[in-house]
């Protein structure tokens, strides 16, 4: 690391002639937070126009990822019986209101942002109890051979309405 930072001191010498740390620390940082929001969120300030996808793709667009992280600010949108809302920044997923197992498109009014603890709760909450672990074992090969994750999941809630509450 310090021969990285002698190297980053070096190549910026005609930027900050003095070599200060905090400086150089400063613009590497931006760049890794500007390379990481891109990645996740999509964010860029030329944004291309939208490409078609397949109709029941899990795929998020771009369009709906930067414009669900400007929508709850980049952080975890739950919001607690009591009004008291997460705001985690820490492990952020995307969460869709509908689930896609219920037909539930990524669209701007259904993605929203949540922090991993709330994404699973919400999971629990309308799958109930259990369904975490179920899909844990069953994308670790815990079912049928060339089943695919979506019938899995139709079939899951399939037998939770046959049951009833």
């Amino acid at each position: 690391m310090r021969e990285r930072l002698r190297l980053a001191q070096d190549l910026l010498g005609h930027a900050v002639p003095s070599g200060d740390l905090a400086q150089i620390v400063d613009r590497a940082l931006t760049v890794l937070i500007d390379q990481l929001l891109r990645r996740k969120f999509a964010a860029t300030p030329h944004p291309r126009d939208k490409r078609g996808q397949a109709e029941d793709s899990d795929n998020i667009p771009a369009d709906v990822r930067r414009a669900a992280y400007v929508k709850d600010g980049g952080r975890c949108s739950f919001v607690s019986t009591d009004g008291h809302r997460c705001g985690e920044r820490r492990f952020i997923e995307f969460h869709h209101v509908i689930p896609r197992a219920a037909d539930g498109k990524a669209t701007v009014e259904n993605i929203q942002l949540r922090c991993r603890a709330h994404n699973g709760h919400e999971v629990d909450l309308f799958f109930g109890p259990g369904m975490r672990r179920w899909r844990r074992e069953a994308d670790a090969g815990g079912t049928r051979p060339g089943t695919s994750r979506r019938s899995r999941m139709e079939g899951f809630i399939a037998a939770a309405i046959r049951s009833g509450p």
